[in-house]
């Protein structure tokens, strides 16, 4: 809740901020049409003969009604945050519209050289362009902030408005921390078909200010898309799209969330090594299984996930859960094997004929050089000659081998070392607010 708040209280900031910076055209107070005292004002007198001779802000700025407004749009994003517990992509935009109003036309040379009018957004005809956004809350997305257009003598219009909008991002966790989300903002006209607005995505940039980045997120790749629906009633609408990717900066996150899963890793590694008939391992056995499902209840917490995506952090946990009670089984039935000491040996049977020739391999004499991770371990004469002793040991071997190749492979599989992507188109402009 406070993260949402001082989120939207630096976008409330910095919308204000960015809006005093690009006021670059003077203000523009609304103009009452015959006003002797206005009019007094060579550039107000140009006002009243555009504005107030006729002019309609609800009709399109075409002569010939048959011609279609071409509008372009520059598009500059300047802060983003992501809201993990909503896959939620909220921004601070600030849009360069521009287009040719007929009716807003003038010869400079018979107006004193005047060659820029200000006029606010409420006094022109504007283009119904919208944000089709795919999560709108009217509670917290913030409305666009009332343009002051510049006017050219001959009827160029732009218009800068800075909006605070939000996008639903497809949101796939499953190589946290390298985890990458896209998020979608869709545009369009509400009310005019394409063939009477028709508007054009021509540049899309990201602002540099260190001051507005976001401490835990970067953009690597902006692109832009355009599509035509059809309606009903036959008439064309165009789409346009903005991709945004992100991808988290992997910080302290990666050593505090990763970090204890490799230990743990290592520590069952370091107790296959022990001798299954030892007590030390069916003791380090239980606090293995009892830390696994302890660090699982706290990864459910730590780590965002959807219904979706699952981060493969979690995944390799309970892998590695899983395998720690089979560890625990297979120990407990080799204790069972390595009992078989005191009785009598079975020398002269088939499966001691088979162990002894493996026994006198030399991949088992490589498997049974090591001596057991015990301080106290000392090889009798017994163990060396006995059937089940060498079998309990081929075994405890196996085990130690199977689970260095089992851990080798979940690392490979499920732990990330870096942002998997695919081919981007980057972000091609860079603007310092």
């Amino acid at each position: 809740m406070f993260g949402r708040c001082l989120t939207g209280s630096r976008i409330a900031f910095l919308l204000g901020w960015i809006t005093l910076l690009l006021n670059h055209v003077l203000p523009a107070a609304s103009l009452e049409c015959n006003s002797e005292k206005q009019l007094e004002n060579r550039e107000n007198q140009l006002k009243d003969t555009l504005l107030c001779k006729g002019y309609r802000t609800n009709v399109r700025p075409r002569k010939d009604h048959t011609q279609t407004v071409n509008v372009t749009v520059a598009y500059y994003v300047l802060t983003y945050e992501f809201e993990e517990s909503d896959n939620l992509l909220q921004l601070g935009v600030w849009m360069e519209l521009q287009w040719t109003d007929e009716y807003l036309r003038w010869n400079s040379t018979e107006w004193n050289g005047i060659k820029r009018l200000a006029i606010g957004s409420e006094e022109i005809w504007m283009p119904d362009f919208r944000h089709f956004s795919s999560y709108y809350n009217p509670e917290d997305l913030n409305e666009c902030a009332n343009p002051k257009c510049s006017v050219a003598p001959n009827g160029t219009v732009v218009c800068l408005p800075v909006c605070g909008m939000n996008a639903k991002c497809d949101a796939d966790y499953s190589r946290w921390p390298f985890d990458v989300h896209r998020c979608n903002l869709w545009y369009g006209t509400w009310a005019n078909s394409m063939d009477e607005v028709d508007v054009h995505i021509l540049d899309v940039c990201l602002g540099r200010n260190p001051e507005f980045k976001s401490p835990k997120w970067n953009v690597i790749s902006l692109a832009t898309g355009r599509s035509v629906v059809q309606s009903s009633d036959n008439y064309m609408y165009n789409v346009l799209n903005v991709e945004v990717m992100l991808v988290r900066r992997a910080s302290y996150e990666y050593v505090a969330i990763v970090g204890p899963i490799l230990v743990l890793a290592l520590f069952n590694v370091y107790i296959v090594w022990l001798r299954s008939i030892s007590f030390e391992r069916k003791v380090l056995l239980g606090l293995s299984i009892f830390s696994h499902f302890s660090y699982l209840k706290q990864l459910e917490w730590a780590l965002p996930y959807n219904r979706d995506t699952l981060p493969d952090c979690m995944i390799f946990m309970v892998c590695s859960t899983v395998f720690t009670v089979l560890l625990l089984i297979f120990t407990l039935l080799n204790c069972w094997i390595r009992t078989r000491l005191r009785r009598e040996s079975t020398t002269g049977s088939f499966i001691d004929r088979i162990t002894g020739s493996f026994s006198q391999s030399r991949v088992a004499e490589l498997i049974l050089a090591a001596d057991y991770l015990e301080l106290s371990y000392k090889v009798t004469q017994e163990e060396k000659e006995n059937f089940w002793a060498r079998l309990g040991k081929l075994i405890d071997r196996a085990l130690a081998i199977v689970c260095v190749i089992v851990y080798i492979f979940l690392v490979w599989l499920f732990i990330p070392f870096n942002h998997e992507l695919d081919e981007l188109s980057g972000v091609n402009c860079v603007i310092s607010a």
